[in-house]
């Protein structure tokens, strides 16, 4: 038996992929008033948050971020998905090598206010849940460590306002393959990643209503991902060559 085609990315992927675009995020325990998240990245499976200095102590408490996964387009609900993830939270004793290896991965220009106004916490990640329209998803520390993020996570903010300042046709075009009954709606772009492009339809009377338009292929690098860009949006030109 072949295994099932996989479609869309599983919810620890998108749990690394929402951690690893700086969104805005906020720190809760049960002792104190809610924290703000200067900047939040998954480093193994260790959630790292950067607070401000003058933030309450945080270690041996229990902890959970919640991260607000938002669109960069003026969507009437900007909000993607929230993402939560818990466990324990612990004091960093070096924050400068802490931020080291943070910036290795993914190099956030609030690293720098480390130590001059901001701290670094640790805290693994014991349990993550995921919750969009769609419905909620729970993923386990082990699992959310072994997950890779969307390669195409960095692109996705800058692709997506691109098209919607620049080249709106693109949206009708790729409206063209929903079904009939969300002809109706507004179109907008709500994401993409290396399983293809995601809409959502809005409608002035009801609820809105998330589709996803899958690429033949997961896409494995940029080329692959603008083919499969291509292909969705009917162009005859795959690759600077007219398909034959």
């Amino acid at each position: 038996m072949s295994a099932p085609t996989i479609v869309e990315p599983t919810p620890a992927e998108r749990v690394r992929t929402v951690c690893v675009v700086p969104h805005a995020a906020v720190l809760v325990t049960d002792q104190y008033d809610a924290v703000s998240v200067a900047l939040h990245h998954l480093l193994g499976g260790d959630l790292i948050v950067a607070v401000a200095e003058d933030a309450p102590p945080l270690h041996g408490l229990r902890a959970m971020v919640e991260v607000n996964d938002v669109s960069p387009l003026p969507l009437r609900e900007r909000t993607r998905s929230l993402v939560w993830l818990s466990g324990r939270a612990s004091e960093v004793a070096d924050g400068a090598e802490l931020a080291r290896l943070v910036a290795e991965e993914n190099p956030l220009p609030g690293l720098l206010d480390i130590g001059n106004g901001t701290r670094l916490v640790r805290i693994p990640v014991e349990t993550a849940v995921l919750a969009d329209a769609s419905g909620a998803a729970s993923v386990s520390g082990p699992d959310l460590a072994t997950a890779a993020p969307d390669p195409f996570a960095d692109f996705e903010f800058s692709w997506l306002t691109h098209v919607e300042s620049g080249h709106p046709e693109m949206v009708g075009q790729l409206a063209r393959r929903l079904p009939g009954r969300l002809r109706n709606h507004r179109i907008r772009l709500l994401g993409i990643d290396r399983y293809g492009i995601r809409l959502r339809a809005e409608h002035h009377e009801s609820s809105d209503e998330d589709v996803r338009l899958n690429f033949t292929q997961p896409a494995v690098d940029m080329a692959a991902l603008q083919r499969g860009i291509r292909i969705l949006l009917g162009c005859p030109f795959l690759n600077g060559l007219r398909a034959g």
